[in-house]
């Protein structure tokens, strides 16, 4: 029985020669830090925008464009169905997450429920690209943010090179925040990126990542935000990679498609052809007998395979949204009933045929 994992990070064999040869260089000149120009701006040439700052992590960059946007003592909107970072951001800016039910249709934000919550204390969105999908509605969120008065922020940690009738994802909103989690598309190891055609919203990220130091002078609260310069060796040779990356990914994703889309047990997310979907993860959501949680441990235990889910239990859900702020079961009953229900069946560049057979195969049996 052989063992399959969920997901993994990629680094070709040929690029790891010239890696190690830029870290040798770094480190004999040594530098270490203050060094990520040349990253960031391959990063906004490739995203579609004028800038992109790089930070230490994808939490950070949602903070530090939030602290720009000012949402202290303010509402930001933001999906249930996330990682408890892109809530925790917002609190630790100082505003009030004010969660958003989901759209099974597409595991993003519903829009309606979007539309719902906004109020004259709403400063603004934060939409998250749930596995790497752009949701259909971005544009026409766009207009209602503009519309409101309200800034919308893309967190774009799971859709590096997603993109949407040919906009990438992190050039829609204000601003972008990426995340290069090794488990991401790409990765630096740890670190992250802002991306935003605001000028004044980067020079700020550029300050607060150093402690809110400009010219010398602290006029900021900041932090250490910074990302190293081996992380940022790392990251250029990953973007050259992205475009084959998601290339991948998709083909990994058209065989789970066509493999299932006759399993009565099994209903599959449909992307419209004007989106290019990333694909960190591939969600599935199962209409047997079997709970999500369930599922994943007859995969593991009988079959080896590993399995992820995005995300359970929703942020609203967690022990400290509830006990501070007041969620209780029932509160986002879309999310609720479909995420005991997904899963995240194994996807990452270096699969092989052979190891994506024995999950498709013993996906069809279990469900058989």
């Amino acid at each position: 029985m052989m063992h399959v994992k969920n997901t993994k990070p990629y680094i070709p064999q040929e690029d790891i020669k010239p890696i190690l040869e830029d870290i040798q260089n770094a480190l004999e000149k040594g530098q270490l830090t203050f060094g990520t120009e040349k990253f960031e701006e391959e990063f906004a040439k490739y995203s579609g925008t004028k800038y992109a700052v790089a930070v230490s992590s994808g939490t950070s960059a949602v903070e530090a464009p939030l602290r720009f946007l000012n949402v202290k003592g303010k509402n930001v909107i933001v999906p249930t169905n996330t990682f408890v970072a892109s809530a925790n951001a917002v609190v630790y800016a100082g505003g009030t997450p004010i969660m958003a039910d989901m759209d099974p249709d597409n595991l993003c934000a519903d829009f309606e429920d979007i539309k719902r919550k906004v109020n004259d204390n709403t400063a603004g969105i934060i939409i998250v690209h749930s596995c790497g999908y752009i949701p259909p509605y971005i544009f026409e969120l766009k207009k209602f943010c503009k519309k409101n008065n309200i800034f919308l922020l893309e967190d774009a940690a799971h859709a590096h090179g997603a993109s949407i009738k040919g906009h990438k994802a992190g050039s829609i909103g204000e601003a972008g925040s990426f995340s290069f989690f090794p488990t991401k598309l790409m990765t630096t190891g740890e670190g992250g990126m802002v991306t935003t055609n605001n000028k004044e919203l980067a020079e700020y990220v550029k300050q607060v990542r150093h402690h809110g130091q400009k010219n010398g002078l602290m006029t900021e609260m900041g932090y250490n935000w910074r990302m190293p310069q081996l992380s940022a060796i790392l990251g250029r040779y990953q973007l050259k990679r992205l475009d084959g990356f998601i290339k991948r990914r998709n083909e990994i994703a058209s065989r789970y498609a066509n493999a299932f889309k006759n399993i009565e047990e099994i209903e599959l997310i449909k992307v419209p052809s004007y989106i290019t979907h990333g694909y960190w993860k591939y969600p599935i959501l199962i209409k047997s007998r079997y709970t999500a949680i369930e599922f994943q441990k007859i995969l593991k235990e009988k079959y080896n395979i590993d399995t992820g889910t995005v995300y359970y239990p929703p942020v609203h859900l967690q022990p400290y949204y509830k006990e501070n702020y007041g969620y209780k079961e029932g509160d986002m009953p879309k999310s609720e009933k479909n995420l005991v229900r997904e899963i995240c069946l194994p996807i990452f560049v270096d699969i092989t045929e052979t190891q994506l057979n024995y999950v498709i195969e013993s996906v069809k049996k279990e469900l058989s």
